[in-house]
């Protein structure tokens, strides 16, 4: 069964756009990924490895980073996603930035935090899967990958014209 990346894509649109991002597009014909949202400045990769949803991002150089992060789940990658570059947007339209206030109330109660083997990296347990995320970002997605697809949404579009 294939993945719809539809919704996926058209938000990766709207935010990269919202974040003056030059030539952004999405493309299912990549050689190394199941799908791929890209643009001049930041592009995001997405495949599929031994059952896990993998994030691999480019910068602006060029320069591709493997693995940024790994999820269990497709919902829990498309969450990730959409906070990500909502926030980028958001502060490009010098909206209030949401993360701070969820890293302020700090790990989610419920929500699991284990070592991996590799150094700043973590692994968060939620209830709907697992993702692993530099530890940096734990306490704001402990949160956002616990909430609904709908409310990941809901809550970037808040404050937002």
């Amino acid at each position: 069964m294939s993945t719809d990346f539809s919704k996926l894509a058209a938000s990766w649109i709207e935010w990269a756009n919202s974040a003056h991002l030059t030539h952004v597009a999405v493309s299912t014909d990549c050689e190394d990924c199941e799908v791929a949202f890209t643009s001049d400045d930041q592009s995001f990769h997405l495949r599929q490895d031994n059952g896990w949803w993998v994030l691999d991002t480019v910068d602006e150089r060029g320069r591709r980073y493997s693995s940024t992060a790994k999820f269990s789940t497709f919902d829990l990658a498309e969450k990730y996603l959409v906070w990500r570059w909502a926030s980028v947007a958001r502060s490009v339209m010098r909206a209030k930035q949401l993360g701070r206030y969820l890293h302020s109330l700090g790990i989610k109660p419920g929500v699991e935090v284990l070592p991996t083997d590799r150094e700043y990296v973590v692994e968060l347990w939620l209830h709907g899967g697992i993702a692993i995320l530099p530890a940096s970002e734990v306490p704001v997605f402990s949160h956002v990958l616990d909430m609904s697809l709908e409310e990941v949404e809901q809550t970037v579009r808040e404050g937002v014209a």
